[in-house]
């Protein structure tokens, strides 16, 4: 009886192959989006620790000096004799408590690291240019090595610099339509957050843990907010506000103008419309994630929310769709207010 020989098969028909091809476009469907949580929760916590080491570099600071470092502050001794000019923001102040007293030595504190107020000294202007892994948050999209360009000129203070950038800001204080909507058109009383500001331009307040009347679990000391060179509605830059706040924004960890931070609250905001970019510097209730404007509100490219270092040294996630009471609460020192944070 004669052997019957069987067919070899040396590849795939184009139906069996088209049937693979598509399995493996599902699996990467379903996979990809899982790798990217997952990548995304590694940068959150790894933000999350950033904002932990600060607030506890703050603690050790007040176990220091007994007070926690003054947001900012620029010193005009002898009212025009500006040679004696001097100034720094938390950002450097907390340096030797953030393992880096060796950058901190660099900086000399008989001058600010700015140009055009006085002599400039090139040692503070490279120490505040040294980009530090810490102050950058992992989601945010610039490169750490991207330069903020500070220029107060149209604020009155012909002065530039040039610094490393921060996602993180002071929290000093609530004002204009943020206020007045968190405290329902009445918005008196003490709104001062935590960090205080001196010298020339600042005031007299203590910077004490003793000074933290709402608690110091009830009151932030810092929040995360988008730094670097750009402005940004939502998650999309915008060319013309980044153009009219060149200088004015506050993006590095050595600027100054880090510690100035006056929420008043911003638009939310659904989608950037560039045909009126002069429509989102309005303040208003939204107080997460509606621009990284200085003074308008809090930013992060982390979904849903951002952090916040608060007086106790714990980190706190808050969601942007907190009402603005609360955050409003969690910013003042000794307003009075009875809040819970969110969990």
């Amino acid at each position: 009886m004669a052997k019957r020989s069987c067919p070899n098969r040396s590849a795939f028909t184009l139906v069996e192959l088209l049937v693979v091809i598509a399995i493996i476009g599902i699996l990467v469907g379903l996979l990809l989006p899982a790798v990217q949580a997952a990548r995304e929760a590694a940068r959150r916590m790894q933000c999350s620790n950033n904002v932990k080491q600060m607030v506890l570099g703050m603690h050790n600071y007040e176990s220091a000096y007994k007070s926690f470092p003054i947001a900012w502050w620029l010193d005009i001794p002898g009212g025009s004799n500006i040679q004696a000019a001097n100034g720094n923001t938390w950002g450097v102040a907390i340096l030797p408590f953030l393992e880096q007293t060796n950058l901190y030595n660099q900086f000399d504190q008989r001058f600010p690291a700015m140009h055009n107020l006085g002599p400039v000294h090139e040692a503070n202007v490279e120490v505040i240019k040294t980009p530090l892994s810490f102050f950058k948050c992992p989601s945010s999209p610039y490169s750490i090595s991207a330069l903020y360009t500070g220029d107060a000129t149209d604020a009155g203070l012909p002065v530039t610099w040039t610094a490393a950038p921060s996602d993180y800001i002071a929290t000093t204080g609530v004002l204009g339509a943020f206020a007045r909507i968190a405290y329902a058109g009445n918005p008196g009383g003490n709104r001062h957050g935590a960090l205080q500001v001196a010298g020339l331009y600042g005031s007299s307040r203590s910077g004490k843990i003793g000074s933290m009347t709402d608690g110091t679990s009830n009151t932030f000391l810092i929040g995360e907010r988008t730094g670097g060179p750009d402005i940004y509605v939502g998650r999309t830059t915008s060319a013309a506000l980044t153009s009219a706040l060149i200088g004015l924004n506050g993006g590095g960890w050595g600027d100054m103008l880090n510690g100035e931070n006056w929420i008043g609250g911003g638009l939310y905001a659904s989608s950037y419309d560039p045909t009126n970019p002069a429509a989102y510097l309005q303040e208003g209730p939204c107080g997460i994630n509606c621009t990284n404007i200085r003074g308008r509100s809090f930013h992060s490219f982390h979904t849903g929310g951002a952090h916040f270092g608060l007086g106790d040294g714990s980190v706190q996630f808050l969601s942007e769709n907190t009402e603005a009471q609360i955050i409003a609460a969690m910013i003042t020192r000794e307003k009075g207010e009875v809040v819970q944070v969110p969990n």
